[in-house]
């Protein structure tokens, strides 16, 4: 008899502890209530902005994620067909990114969080946004269609909300600079923020997540159909940043993530900056706990590159693990099947549909649905091409210790400080049209010029000259007229051109660089 009840008492033991080595066993049964602002804009108010392909998925998606976490959400995006195609819950929902709009919401989750603190509940706020940013006057700000947020602004309004905790997460260029601004002389401002203005740095409950700590540019690709940080930021969530299994993606973690991903780049311009600013209560960005009862665990046997889709191609997750790595990723949301594909061997796992946990060990491989993308982009292509795991973040935190600077990974921070003012580049249109018309108008000046000193020549012969003296002034008066035809000519034509090129050139709808023979697109998305 001892036998079978040893073996039952080790069997039920045996299920206790992994019971509670599960996530989200541990999960607290007081978690806060959550809020979700998610706002893309393809569309700036600044019209010399070209237009974005990708903030408008990037808004649904994280739709999606934030409805899988249980939080309460808000979406201001204008979806275009193929975004409202693949996301029709967002599209029944999202409202115009426009300023009456989006002051109505605010007010609106003022109330919502007021109502859950009157409840006693603690409440979260998550602020994420994708689109269109940029400097003006040391200030940075980020847009909609039709206005301006600064980060001042956005203290104001977030000084409304009665949150316990917010934490914003930016995609876009010059984010860095619309938390923390610039000095003189493109000298960084003091953290204390921006003259008398309440700033996001200075209220301990706001948190930041932000691409760039520069002047950098965000970048969209293809092949992610989406903003390439906010696709990155994206996995992560999704518990591929959870390093050590607690449940909870920190803000060195995801930071780590994002730096891992993009390191094995060697156009250090194509890497993001990665800058984080946790709370003053704590690091934790993201609790995922209560969404683990439904997920995908990959384990460490086999460490490589992942790529998650759904079975409408959209591209959820990408992440690397490094060997003895497990990871959990909460399912997406139950729209049918999920696929994984195992890049070093390209391979392809089928999960279904069903509830609860999904080992991906467990599941049959087969050949992928599609072919191999290809190379796609000779820089993007090596995204995820480096393992991650604890150990990265370790490292991380290890080069950032004692440093409030923006984080980029392990690049020194002399080099990340390099760059410290925004540039502007005249777009090659308006070189071309204003130096044409500046140099027609000059031409035409010239040969004015050369017309009176013509007369002038001719006013000036003194009554009994030579015969001699008589002809070279007729040769003098002669090149100065021939002098002035060329002037005259070519500045009609330098006019001609310039005005041609204000009238009839084509307005560029997207800036690209230039694609691989296998395709794909990188999009410098001026943007916050």
């Amino acid at each position: 008899m001892r036998s079978p009840l040893l073996h039952l008492f080790v069997g039920l033991a045996c299920a206790i502890v992994s019971l509670l080595a599960s996530p989200e066993a541990h999960a607290d049964d007081t978690a806060p209530a959550t809020f979700a602002l998610i706002i893309g804009s393809n569309v700036s108010v600044d019209r010399d902005l070209p237009t974005l392909k990708y903030a408008d998925d990037d808004a649904a998606r994280n739709l999606d994620l934030f409805r899988v976490l249980g939080a309460r959400t808000y979406l201001l995006s204008r979806l275009d067909d193929n975004t409202r195609r693949l996301h029709p819950q967002a599209a029944a929902e999202a409202l115009e990114p426009r300023r009456a709009v989006f002051e109505r919401t605010i007010a609106q989750i003022g109330a919502d969080v007021a109502q859950a603190r009157d409840r006693n509940l603690e409440t979260t706020l998550y602020v994420l946004y994708a689109g269109h940013g940029s400097v003006e006057n040391g200030e940075g700000y980020i847009t909609l269609e039709d206005m301006r947020i600064t980060g001042s602004d956005l203290a104001r309004f977030l000084a409304s909300i009665p949150a316990t905790r917010i934490h914003i997460i930016a995609d876009a260029c010059n984010s860095y600079s619309f938390a923390y601004g610039r000095g003189p002389g493109g000298e960084r401002r003091p953290l204390h923020g921006f003259q008398d203005a309440p700033q996001l740095t200075s209220d301990p409950r706001i948190g930041l997540l932000l691409s760039t700590s520069s002047a950098r540019e965000s970048h969209e690709w293809d092949a992610f159909q989406a903003g390439v940080f906010s696709h990155e930021v994206r996995s992560g969530l999704y518990g591929a940043a959870d390093a050590d299994g607690d449940g909870r993606v920190s803000y060195r973690e995801i930071a780590a993530f994002v730096a891992r991903a993009n390191e094995a780049i060697p156009n250090d311009r194509l890497r993001p900056d990665v800058h984080i600013k946790p709370p003053a209560e704590g690091d934790t960005l993201l609790d995922i706990r209560r969404a683990l009862g439904r997920r995908i665990d990959v384990d460490g046997t086999r460490g490589t590159h992942y790529q998650v889709e759904d079975g409408r191609g959209v591209r959820l997750v990408d992440f690397h693990n490094a060997p003895g790595q497990t990871v959990h990723l909460v399912r997406p949301p139950p729209t049918g099947r999920v696929y994984v594909r195992r890049l070093d061997d390209d391979t392809e796992f089928t999960v279904p549909a069903s509830p609860g946990v999904i080992a991906l060990a467990d599941l049959e491989s087969a050949p992928p649905r599609v072919a191999s993308r290809g190379a796609a982009q000779e820089a993007f292509g090596l995204l995820f091409s480096l393992p991650f795991d604890q150990s990265v973040v370790d490292a991380y935190v290890a080069n950032q210790s004692g440093s409030d600077a923006p984080t980029g990974g392990s690049r020194p921070r002399d080099a990340r400080d390099r760059i410290q003012a925004p540039t502007t580049h005249l777009p090659v249109r308006a070189i071309v049209e204003w130096s044409a018309l500046g140099l027609g108008v000059a031409a035409l000046g010239t040969g004015a010029a050369f017309s009176v000193s013509a007369v002038a020549i001719s006013r000036d012969t003194p009554r009994g000259s030579s015969q001699q003296s008589i002809a070279e002034r007729d040769a003098r008066i002669s090149a100065m007229n021939a002098r002035a035809g060329v002037a005259y000519v070519g500045g009609a034509v330098a006019l001609g051109a310039g005005l041609g090129a204000l009238l009839f050139w084509p307005a560029a709808a997207h800036v690209q660089a230039v694609a691989t023979p296998q395709g794909g697109y990188l999009g410098y998305t001026h943007s916050f």
